[in-house]
């Protein structure tokens, strides 16, 4: 009967790794930039330093830790030139809501 009830735990845990990991944060992303070595995001303190770029010149930052409400944001590509020094894009703006956590449950009892 133990080993049963540690089997019956495990799956438990095991479907709310996956249910955790379907429900992801979501990222900030763009396409591919032939190029681009780093985007800069600025207009909300969550951000502070440079977005490395992927492999394929996209952006993908993960949007977990941030506040609720609304970020106005502006964003350019970047890349890193040996003469020129730093070279950016023009900025785009981007404006998103993270919506606010639901209040907490009121007048909580027991009913018989």
């Amino acid at each position: 009967m133990k080993k049963l009830a540690f089997w019956i735990l495990v799956s438990m845990a095991a479907v709310l790794v996956g249910y955790q990991l379907a429900q992801a944060a979501p990222f900030l992303v763009c396409d591919p930039q032939a190029g681009v070595t780093h985007y800069k995001i600025t207009g909300d303190s969550f951000w502070t330093a440079n977005v490395p770029a992927q492999a394929d010149g996209s952006l993908r930052s993960d949007l977990a830790g941030i506040a609720s409400g609304t970020h106005n944001i502006q964003i350019a590509a970047c890349k890193q030139d040996a003469t020129w020094g730093e070279v950016c894009s023009a900025t785009v703006p981007f404006t998103f809501t993270k919506p606010a956590a639901p209040t907490a449950p009121a007048n909580t009892r027991l009913a018989p």
